[in-house]
């Protein structure tokens, strides 16, 4: 069976402000060239599998682009409004019909050639008619494959909706390529990610493993505060705009703050303007004196405005101990969980406490939560971090046991909660 491979390039992408986020560019290079390249590079090491490289699109930019390779078809989709349906029939009517079809998003620019190539491997020695990447959370993720037998249902479709339903109705026939990494699947659905981390039992290292996440995948990273932090050792400081570019040209990741005592970092005063300029900022946005687990008091946390994102933390040391020596703010936390402050923690508090909007979640709103359950460094602590995790579940809320030891994400894969 060959295969063709249709890169999805007509969207609007509203979410990403005025800019095209298919011409934003990473390391000086357009976000769209990756999918191409990596699109190109899977045919010249699969010869034999993959025939056409076909891009739909409405952007005389991305036409432009194409032109530099040879044999990808460039298919111009002026009913983009339509839908993303409009893109996935403008390729197939051009595409071989006795082809399966790879679909292909434009903005992973993360997404690995080995991904690419496991994938089409798997779903070809696989005999199902389906494939499609997994998350490490069991989601379904781009790219995905259809044999040809699917091809009159996938022109059915109508609207803004695309393959997903039908993989997502035939789950037994789909050959799931898992991924590891879930930075390879992020998509680059909104400029200038802003991430706030509360809690505590581990805020600064969670940081520090973001940062080096998203640094390690071509983007440029801010880390900052909104109340204090101690001033990083192992990363670049940026006393102003200039020093912030000039850290990020050379692929390394900034630190800024204005400076205070103690070698401490508070916000800095151009927070906004740093903020427009950066891929990703991260920003500890709370204070816990080292204790594992907290219950802010009125004035906390300092969660940005422009924050996207709240990740919440929590030390698993914190269980089956008194309130009052292991969470700041033990008062609050008594009254939260009608305790007194010589209460032992269960793993049932901690849920509360992680999942009340007068605990961890205070001042998110609307934004995504997420918890980090960490210090869970043997299997016994493992163990107990899942059933709080599964406390979490039960209420909604995505959870992630690790171990945050200098920098290794050594239990459970985090990367996937900043793309939920």
């Amino acid at each position: 069976m060959k295969i063709d491979i249709i890169l999805m390039a007509a969207g609007a992408s509203r979410r990403y402000g005025r800019e095209n986020k298919l011409l934003h560019k990473i390391n000086g290079k357009p976000v769209f060239s990756y999918a191409l390249e990596n699109a190109v590079d899977l045919r010249s090491k699969l010869k034999d599998v993959i025939e056409n490289i076909i891009v739909v699109s409405r952007f005389e930019e991305i036409e432009k682009i194409c032109s530099g390779f040879e044999n990808v078809k460039y298919i111009c989709n002026m009913q983009f409004q339509e839908g993303i349906s409009s893109s996935i029939h403008k390729g197939i009517e051009v595409s071989n019909k006795d082809n399966a079809l790879m679909f292909m998003v434009c903005d992973q620019p993360n997404l690995s050639i080995d991904t690419l190539i496991g994938l089409t491997a798997g779903f070809l020695a696989s005999g199902k008619t389906l494939g499609a990447v997994r998350s490490l959370e069991g989601e379904p993720c781009n790219p995905c494959i259809f044999a040809p037998l699917w091809r009159n249902e996938l022109m059915l479709i109508q609207g803004d909706k695309g393959g997903k339903s039908i993989i997502n109705a035939n789950i037994d026939d789909v050959y799931f390529y898992m991924c590891e990494n879930s930075a390879e699947l992020m998509d680059i659905d909104k400029k200038n990610l802003v991430i706030s981390i509360v809690g505590a039992g581990g805020k600064t290292s969670l940081m520090y493993c973001l940062a080096e996440m998203y640094g390690n995948n071509n983007m440029n990273v801010l880390m900052t505060t909104t109340t204090h932090i101690y001033k990083p050792e192992s990363y670049k400081y940026a006393a102003d705009e200039e020093q912030l570019g000039s850290i990020w040209d050379r692929g390394g990741i900034a630190v800024a703050g204005n400076k205070c005592q103690d070698n401490k970092l508070s916000e800095p005063d151009e927070l906004e303007r740093y903020i427009s300029l950066a891929d990703v900022t991260i920003i500890e946005a709370d204070g816990s004196r080292g204790m594992p687990c907290k219950v802010p008091y009125e004035y906390e946390p300092v969660i940005h405005r422009q924050s996207d994102m709240v990740i919440g933390v929590v030390g698993i040391d914190a269980l089956g101990r008194p309130v009052r020596e292991v969470c700041y703010g033990s008062e609050n936390a008594a009254e939260l969980l009608g305790t007194d402050e010589d209460h032992i923690l269960t793993e049932e508090d901690i849920a509360e406490i992680l999942s009340s909007q007068k605990g961890t979640m205070k001042g998110v709103g609307s934004r995504k939560y997420y918890v980090v359950i960490n210090k869970c460094d043997n299997k016994e602590l493992r163990e107990k971090g899942r059933r709080i995790k599964k406390l979490l579940n039960d209420k909604g809320i995505r959870s992630f046991v690790c171990s945050l030891k200098e920098n290794i994400y050594l239990i459970e894969n985090i990367g996937g909660m900043v793309y939920g």
